[in-house]
């Protein structure tokens, strides 16, 4: 773990990054190396989080919306309570007289992109060597949420492993080397990751997989089995008994981090899928879809290959030819966005040689693209160097298969990703086929208050269970009746629909949005505590300002903003409605503090207010 010398917390490194894919390289990589990762998409963002965490080191982009990373330093460089930290420009540019204007303008130093994932970590450390301590910085003590996994191995080398790698990202991790304490751990702790050694002395550990899997109250946790026997028969075995992937030993770290990465996004998307069935089931089924077959529901996934060689297909055909999903063949690479432009794809299994453009650049045009972002895509290649891996995370890959490829193992890959696609999409969608009148408000096409209030009843006595916080947000329009006075009911709903289109676009697949009542919504917004409830309600509240609304018939109607009080469970309330009382407080307070603000009760009890 890398740790501040001063303080032995761990070493926060703030990145100011406005392109997602430059984001998700940089995260990885840092969040691989032991270091805390904070985020901000702008300049004015990056210069709020920086005041208020005092990270050790700050990533600048030069070029950004909102504020560019030239203004956002010289605001920082000019606050004596951050004006030390280094701030490192992220530039494509960097001819002479560019870097002599960063210089000028207070940054520290500068990185050329592309970035160079090689040198990147080093050239960190010589720059956090220039930090202050945070020693002198006051402690904060806000929780953040920790996901459990379990560890289950009798080698204290493989368990010494794990804990390095895993140990320094943002895991609590409980360890056993016993089969049988393994599933008393399991019931009592309800981890959500369980990575699983199949030798150990007591019961197997494929035998605890399929115990695991009959009990109702672990069925869904994700299971990684961890093998030193290279042979098909036992994987087969160990996906028959219910695991969702494994790992062959020796185990390289960044495979092992990529992996309990994916299981853990999976089970997410599992909890959140289960949270919002339950309160769809318990408000009861809406006209027309309870007598509907569930096989009438859902369309069969398709699988798109991109493969030039005819061994590897019939390979590929011959592998997949009984699975529950339909595979279609594509010889090359131009043909790629073409298909997928016509929709339906779910994943795709893409050879990085092919005759005319290579899998890493159909990646990369494939993330780029609306339609394509959210596809799931496995890179099959010789290559199995780490420089290939990298740069398959970099380009936005989910998954790497080196040739030869086994059976099972393709089976398995894109069993879990078809899985996960399709917890993504019913969630985007919220589950549109039993979203009807009886649930959603008529309005703004978003939930209504009843389901509003199912589904935090819900979600509330799971994260008590699982031991995670769940952020509550309540956000008024301001001034709303004068708009609503002056120009008219009939245009004020049009307001309405598209402030509700616009903060669905804005929160993740996992949160819901809800109108409250009125012109107030309401967010339920799980494994959030204080610091990421804020980042997303700052950036909500800085999209709303900034958007221009289509209906105003006159200009100064032509931009609204929102006030938002912000209330956590368990942090600031158990019961549901103490929760919403406290999030109505903190409305009340934003509202008399002047507006267009985020109000929150901290740690300390102090009212926190955010603009």
């Amino acid at each position: 773990m890398n740790q501040d010398q001063g303080t032995n917390q761990k070493i926060r490194i703030l990145v100011v990054e406005d392109e997602p894919k430059n984001m998700k390289l940089i995260r990885d990589l840092l969040s691989f190396a032991g270091y805390e990762v904070l985020e901000a998409p702008n300049g004015r963002l990056g210069v709020d989080i920086a005041i208020k965490e005092k990270p050790n080191l700050i990533l600048m982009d030069v070029q950004m919306p909102v504020m560019d990373g030239l203004e956002a330093t010289k605001l920082l460089k000019s606050d004596a309570a951050v004006g030390k930290i280094p701030v490192i420009a992220l530039t494509a540019y960097a001819m002479k007289e560019d870097r002599q204007r960063f210089f000028s303008i207070g940054f520290d130093g500068y990185l050329s992109k592309p970035i160079d994932t090689r040198a990147f970590l080093e050239v960190v450390k010589v720059f956090l060597s220039q930090a202050p301590s945070a020693a002198s910085q006051p402690a904060e003590t806000r929780e953040v949420h920790r996901w459990k996994i379990l560890l289950v191995d009798d080698d204290p080398r493989s368990l010494k492993l794990y804990e390095a790698v895993l140990g320094s990202q943002e895991y609590d991790l409980l360890k056993t080397g016993s089969g049988r304490e393994a599933l008393e751990l399991a019931a009592a702790h309800l981890p959500d990751l369980v990575l699983l050694d199949i030798l150990l002395p007591d019961i197997d550990g494929l035998e605890v997989t399929r115990r695991l899997k009959k009990d109702e109250a672990t069925s869904t946790i994700p299971i990684i089995l961890v093998t030193s026997l290279d042979d098909t028969e036992t994987k087969e075995i160990g996906l028959e008994s219910g695991a969702e992937d494994f790992l062959t030993k020796p185990v390289r770290s960044i495979e092992l981090a990529s992996r309990v990465s994916s299981m853990i996004r999976l089970k997410q998307y599992r909890d959140q899928l289960a949270v919002r069935q339950l309160s769809l089931r318990t408000q009861g089924p809406g006209p027309g879809s309870a007598d509907m077959p569930e096989e009438a529901k859902d369309t069969q996934p398709v699988v798109l290959l991109v493969e030039d060689s005819p061994d590897d297909i019939r390979f590929v055909l011959e592998t997949l030819k009984d699975q529950p999903f339909r595979v279609e063949v594509l010889k090359a690479g131009k043909d790629v966005l073409p298909r997928v432009q016509k929709g339906g794809v779910d994943l795709i299994l893409l050879d990085i040689l092919l005759p005319d453009i290579d899998g890493f650049e159909i990646c990369r045009r494939l993330k780029a693209s609306d339609v394509g972002k959210d596809i799931q895509v496995v890179i099959i290649t010789c290559l199995a160097d780490i420089d290939s891996k990298i740069k398959g995370i970099e380009l936005g890959a989910e998954e790497f298969l080196v040739k030869p490829i086994i059976s099972r193992e393709l089976i398995a890959r894109v069993r879990v990703l078809l899985e996960k696609k399709g917890h993504v999409d019913k969630l985007r969608s919220h589950l549109e086929t039993a979203m009807d009148s009886a649930k959603m408000d008529w309005l703004t096409g978003l939930n209504n208050h009843g389901a509003f209030n199912m589904f935090l009843s819900h979600e509330l006595k799971r994260a008590a269970r699982q031991k995670y916080p769940v952020s509550l947000f309540l956000v008024d329009i301001d001034d709303f009746k004068l708009c609503n006075d002056t120009l008219g009911h009939t245009v004020g709903d049009v307001y309405l629909r598209e402030l509700a289109q616009l903060i669905s676009a804005n929160i993740r697949e996992v949160d819901l949005a809800a109108r409250y009542g009125g012109e107030e919504f309401a967010l339920i917004i799980p494994y959030a505590g204080e610091d990421v409830a804020l980042t997303i309600a700052n950036r909500l509240l800085k999209t709303i300002s900034s958007h221009s609304f289509a209906a105003s018939p006159e200009e100064r109607f032509n931009h609204l903003t929102v006030s938002m009080g912000v209330s956590i469970f368990p942090a600031h309330a158990w019961r549901i409605e103490d929760l919403i009382e406290q999030a109505d407080k903190m409305l009340y307070r934003a509202k008399q503090n002047g507006k267009n603000q985020v109000c929150i009760k901290t740690g300390d009890g102090a009212v926190e207010v955010s603009t």
